[in-house]
């Protein structure tokens, strides 16, 4: 079992991929009808294929796939329908020793290291912009405590182009324990999101998410990127004093549902699917809804939305379960993509479109090290 599944311990059920599509997606779906039980026997009817597409051990043997993302367009160095998977440890398994950003071909499953080395340390989210000219990583940082935090812009010829910290940002934004990253692009504009743990050794300064947009065109504002933040909500669960990055959780998954300017998020720390309106335009924290607490949620990692009907697949990691909540907060759906493994499975998961042009949901296996590929054999779900 690799070292961060140890850190997915269960937890009590009280305490972003930009332009891509899923197949799971579709899958849960087909099970959104059929009997809480049933999610194994629509499995073997055939309609959803689980296929392991690469190995996800980076060239200097960094591994423990974190967060993953699709590539909407080709530029620079990026091929679109490929997928960039963030590597939070290194070849020891040291957690969030990581240096590595791998691109995988899902056709081939080749793979390349798309960004190696400092200041990429603990990688645990990616978003990318739409239009592809910038790739996001959410850093947790080189300390074990979350203090050495960054976020990281990269051009889509793999060079840096910014780095955001407390300090670059002269305190403008807070930078604590960097644990997720999302993206919003609608009539507002791009905009860049990401969650903090916190300070693991405190157990404070976390529990927040922060919206980041670049204003690359716009007047010097001493700023990187000429960027502005806002701090859109605050007061939720966070590592707990005298944790450290194997034991780090708070705000992680970030998906944006821009038909109601809602960013749905995942909390690790409290099992908890939130709902924050408003993320592109809130000047100000304020209190998430919660859309669902508790089982089958134990540590919920990344969440993604199904195209298709709008719900929420939900990976979480304590159980390996793949679940399918609705926006009103209804379990629809629950399949364990990890069957006889070790908690602490499930982490990354991305929604694209295979060279066929079927929905596809990739999930990465930490315990395995492998990128996984659900897809339909059909596009008709009923």
């Amino acid at each position: 079992m690799n070292t961060k599944a140890h850190h997915r311990r269960p937890r009590s059920a009280a305490a972003v991929a930009l332009g891509a599509v899923s197949v799971s997606t579709a899958a849960i779906t087909v099970l959104s009808a059929a009997p809480a039980n049933a999610a194994q026997a629509w499995h073997r009817q055939g309609h959803l294929r689980d296929r392991t597409v690469a190995s996800l051990i980076a060239p200097n043997g960094d591994r423990d796939p974190f967060g993953i993302a699709v590539v909407p367009l080709t530029l620079g160095t990026l091929t679109a329908g490929n997928v960039l998977v963030a590597e939070f440890s290194d070849t020891n398994g040291t957690v969030g020793a990581g240096t590595t950003i791998l691109q995988v071909n899902p056709k081939t499953g080749k793979t390349s290291a798309f960004f190696q080395g400092g200041p990429v340390a603990g990688p645990v989210g990616i978003a990318i912009n739409p239009v592809n000219d910038g790739v996001w990583i959410g850093d947790y940082g080189s300390a074990a405590d979350g203090t050495a935090t960054n976020d990281l812009l990269i051009a889509n010829t793999g060079s840096l182009v910014a780095t955001f910290t407390d300090t670059t940002t002269s305190g403008q934004a807070s930078f604590l324990g960097v644990w997720g990253q999302g993206a919003s692009s609608d009539s507002h504009g791009i905009s860049f999101y990401y969650g903090n743990a916190g300070n693991a050794t405190t157990g404070t300064g976390g529990g927040d998410v922060w919206r980041l947009t670049p204003h690359p065109t716009g007047p010097p504002n001493g700023q990187p990127v000429n960027s502005t933040y806002a701090q859109i909500t605050t007061g939720q669960g966070e590592t707990p004093a005298g944790g450290s990055a194997a034991t780090a959780a708070g705000p992680q998954g970030l998906a944006y549902d821009a038909a109601n300017g809602t960013m749905y998020e995942t909390n690790d720390a409290d099992n908890t699917l939130y709902a924050i309106k408003h993320a592109a335009t809130a000047t100000k924290p304020h209190k998430a809804k919660i859309v669902f607490r508790g089982n089958p949620l134990q540590s919920p990692e990344n969440v993604v939305i199904d195209p298709l009907n709008g719900n929420l697949l939900v990976a979480s990691a304590n159980n390996n379960r793949l679940v399918e909540i609705t926006p009103r907060g209804k379990v629809v759906a629950s399949v364990n993509l990890a069957r006889n493994q070790p908690a602490g499975a499930l982490f990354g998961l991305a929604i694209g479109r295979n060279s066929w042009g079927r929905l596809v949901l990739y999930y990465g296996n930490s315990n395995t090290n492998t990128l996984h590929a659900l897809v339909l054999r059909s596009l008709n779900r009923r």
